[in-house]
């Protein structure tokens, strides 16, 4: 346990370097400013058909999640860029075998660096929603525009149980990028690979199988998201308690697999 503490706190340091706080600042950035558009186009009275559901719940207790989570899609994909990168850096920038010189237990040592990545990820994601929700409140209220629904008992139930579906949503996209940055162990192949898989080849699936896609792991994470609140993203078609199941399955298999691989393989850097 000490050394996962002190693999832990040696990740920690790490997340002052520009490079990874730039990532967290992006998401915020550019999540607070799509949340900023969909608010503008409803407050504006846009009649878009795409817009017909967002627009009914607006002065619903689902109305603010539904405008802050617009940027969902952004969020998964800067969290599978972070872990992916993070990870197989230290295969690319050679420093592996001197971490693994100090702290001999692979595992151990994995455990320890994904804890902190993992909680970085959720950290950015927490900051972002409540930055953005922020930001949402006080444009509506300048506007005149009634949020009495949005801050009641009922809309922050929804806000938690949506933060608690994008909590479990995120860690299962952090085990598929752990995965992929293991077996990799190369920078571009594992953002590479990682996007490919999320933004296009289970969107291919999806369109051949869809029967069969509804059980993929992109899918699950983005469904039990949608259970809550529809208009963020598809509700699950098997059903919220089945696609929570497949989303910890999926989540374990990632880190078993992980667990069997990462000790086995040969450290030549």
């Amino acid at each position: 346990m000490i050394s996962v503490i002190r693999a832990f706190r040696s990740e920690v340091l790490k997340f002052r370097r520009w490079s990874v706080l730039a990532g967290a600042g992006v998401m915020l950035v550019v999540s607070t400013f799509i949340a900023y558009l969909t608010f503008h186009q409803i407050a504006s009275g846009t009649t878009s058909p795409e817009m017909t559901d967002l627009i009914a719940s607006f002065h619903t207790p689902q109305g603010l999640v539904s405008v802050i989570g617009q940027a969902r899609s952004l969020i998964i994909a800067i969290a599978l860029i972070l872990v992916s990168a993070n990870l197989a850096a230290e295969w690319t920038q050679g420093t592996l075998r001197n971490l693994l010189v100090r702290e001999p237990h692979r595992l151990r040592w994995l455990a320890g660096k994904m804890l902190a990545v993992v909680l970085f990820v959720l950290l950015s994601m927490l900051l972002t929603l409540v930055i953005s929700s922020t930001f949402i409140l006080i444009l509506a209220q300048g506007q005149g525009i009634q949020t009495t629904a949005w801050t009641s008992a009922e809309g922050l139930r929804i806000f938690l149980e949506f933060f608690g579906n994008e909590v479990l949503c995120l860690i299962g996209v952090s085990a598929l990028g752990m995965l992929i940055a293991v077996l990799t162990r190369s920078v571009v192949a594992a953002v590479g690979i990682a996007l490919a898989y999320i933004l296009v080849l289970e969107g291919i699936i999806a369109v051949v199988v869809p029967q069969v896609s509804q059980w993929f792991p992109g899918r699950v994470f983005n469904t039990i998201v949608g259970a809550t609140v529809p208009m963020v993203g598809p509700t699950p078609p098997q059903g919220y308690l089945a696609a929570l199941l497949a989303s910890v399955l999926w989540i374990v298999g990632f880190v078993v697999v992980s667990a069997l691989v990462f000790p086995r393989q040969d450290i030549n850097a």
